[in-house]
């Protein structure tokens, strides 16, 4: 009977360990990257001239820090918590109606969904290479006016 307990209860304690690590984002993604302009692309355009973006760890989640600056020269900047466990947050707090939701993929992968008025606006999702050198964010959806929006963005690390 002892055994059956114990076996048991390591049955418990790696799906614990399993369903917690599904949670948390691969410690490659860690660190400061910078977009590399030659090889993304935005559909239909124009592509910001610089993107830098910090990933940090932060209990079981991380947070993700962006600075860009957009064709026009208007600059940005924002930091948010995140997590990978898919729970609706809201974003702008000037506007609750602005929410995101990150959930793993895989261990190499995440997606991040935005919702406007509860409606999806931008569905990204994010790929670390192989060598962990580089991540793309691969994100599709719809502007502000309604318009199709597809943009692949390559970052390096730095």
């Amino acid at each position: 009977m002892r055994k059956v307990i114990v076996a048991t209860a390591l049955v418990v304690l790696a799906l614990s360990i399993s369903t917690s690590a599904a949670e948390t984002v691969n410690a490659g993604f860690f660190g400061t990257w910078k977009m590399n302009t030659a090889k993304s692309k935005a559909d239909p355009g124009p592509l910001v001239k610089n993107q830098t973006v910090t990933i940090e760890r932060q209990g079981d989640g991380f947070t993700l820090t962006t600075d860009a600056e957009d064709a026009a020269g208007a600059k940005s900047h924002s930091t948010r918590a995140a997590s990978l466990d898919g729970k609706e947050v809201t974003i702008d707090t000037n506007n609750p109606n602005v929410t995101e939701a990150y959930t793993r993929i895989n261990d190499r992968s995440f997606q991040r969904v935005l919702k406007v008025n509860g409606q999806v606006r931008n569905t990204l999702k994010a790929t670390l290479s192989e060598d962990g050198k580089s991540f793309t964010i691969d994100a599709t959806g719809t502007s502000a006016e309604g318009k199709r929006v597809h943009n692949t963005t390559v970052f390096d690390k730095q």
